[in-house]
């Protein structure tokens, strides 16, 4: 994910920032592709030139894309991976965790998470979460849902600020998009229950604007729990 804009800066750009980098990681443009001119993606996106710059600005500190004068603004190919680290060696693999043991996991992790989320939140943060739930609002597929759900709980995660937090979310994440997660998820999804989803999603984010700790807690737990339920088959 990228890194925010700075504080202080326009929440447009912020929001913008969140939007290029989803269009960047699902592949809109491949690597070492040229992005479309500045006077192009601010007519695409209703911004200012300035506004898509510090946009840019962000995407570039993060290593997603690249900006040469005169040239334009190219996709990054993906650096090499890491070595593991001692926190990711210590996990379990990935591949031996099943749906449940993930739901479970995130029980643990994620209704503290957003509560340091709550306390730590910058005005980026916030617009980068805005931008992903307005995304799970307009989505209309279960896939289009299930990218924007995932962008918004990485959100949280990036919002405490704490890098150890940031990866044990991300490796829970990364269960997800196995083919058994998404079975179980397809299994469930019903416009009812995607509208019982997004209005938990509401309440997470409104918490997070009022800076309500408890509130945001409780409902992050009570949307984990109706996953689980609906994962289970109840």
């Amino acid at each position: 994910m990228v890194d925010p804009v700075k504080a202080g800066e326009s929440p447009g750009a912020a929001r913008l920032q969140a939007l290029l980098e989803q269009a960047l990681l699902a592949g809109t443009w491949p690597e070492g592709a040229r992005l479309p001119t500045e006077r192009a993606l601010s007519a695409t996106y209703g911004v200012a030139r300035n506004t898509l710059r510090r946009a840019l600005d962000g995407l570039e500190r993060a290593g997603l894309v690249e900006r040469h004068v005169g040239r334009g603004t190219f996709r990054r190919a993906a650096p090499a991976p890491d070595a593991p680290t001692a926190l990711e060696e210590a996990a379990l693999e990935e591949a031996a965790l099943s749906p449940a043991a993930v739901m479970e996991c995130r029980l643990l992790l994620e209704p503290e998470l957003i509560g340091l989320a709550v306390l730590r939140a910058t005005p980026a943060d916030l617009a980068r979460i805005e931008a992903c739930l307005h995304g799970t609002d307009e989505a209309t597929t279960l896939a289009a849902f299930e990218q924007w759900d995932a962008a918004l709980h990485d959100a949280f995660a990036l919002a405490t600020h704490n890098a150890a937090v940031i990866g044990m979310s991300r490796s829970l994440a990364r269960v997800r998009r196995r083919s058994d997660w998404g079975q179980l998820k397809a299994r469930g999804d019903t416009p009812a229950h995607r509208a019982r989803l997004q209005a938990q999603h509401h309440e997470m984010v409104e918490a997070l604007r009022r800076r309500d700790r408890d509130r945001a807690r409780q409902a992050m737990r009570a949307h984990l729990l109706l996953i689980q339920a609906v994962m289970a088959g109840e």
